[in-house]
């Protein structure tokens, strides 16, 4: 076995903890679409009209998440976390982690979208449901789980 691979065993693991992560990720992503398609209908035949100054908010508190989720992945994937749990709670635990945190990321996306859900309904315009999910994509793009990654950690806290 070179320094560069882990156990046939880890590595089984591994793959399905990855799968049903991407997995679920995915279903995610899928949501954030399917709530777009419905809040863009939805908005277009709404006849509230709320004044987009008191929504301001929302889009604060949109931005605050996106942000916060760039900030949380640098904090759930910091290497030191990640060794610790590997020393105190084994491998199987590492990749439940690596998982959870993924899922997290993921659900925080989700609540950006169902935020531009909310301002699109309040508001009657289509327009900021598409915004909204324009920034959930993004979140998911930059923190979908990359299975280079996860290899690497693997790797790396294997030996540890």
């Amino acid at each position: 076995m070179s320094m560069e691979e882990i156990s046939v065993g880890n590595q089984s693991e591994l793959e399905k903890r990855y799968r049903t992560t991407t997995l679920i990720v995915a279903g995610q992503m899928t949501t954030t679409v399917i709530l777009a398609i419905v809040g863009w209908i939805y908005a277009g035949k709404s006849e509230s009209a709320t004044d987009s100054k008191s929504l301001m908010p929302l889009w604060i508190a949109v931005l605050f998440i996106a942000v916060g989720t760039f900030l949380l992945r640098r904090i759930l994937f910091k290497w030191d976390r990640l060794r610790d749990v590997t020393l105190l709670k084994g491998f199987s635990e590492l990749l439940a982690t690596l998982q959870t945190n993924s899922i997290i990321l993921g659900s925080l996306a989700e609540a950006i979208a169902v935020i531009g859900f909310i301002i699109a309904v309040l508001n009657g315009n289509g327009a900021d449901v598409i915004r909204g999910v324009a920034v959930a994509l993004i979140v998911f793009f930059i923190n979908f789980p990359r299975k280079s990654v996860w290899k690497k950690i693997a790797t790396s806290m294997e030996k540890v």
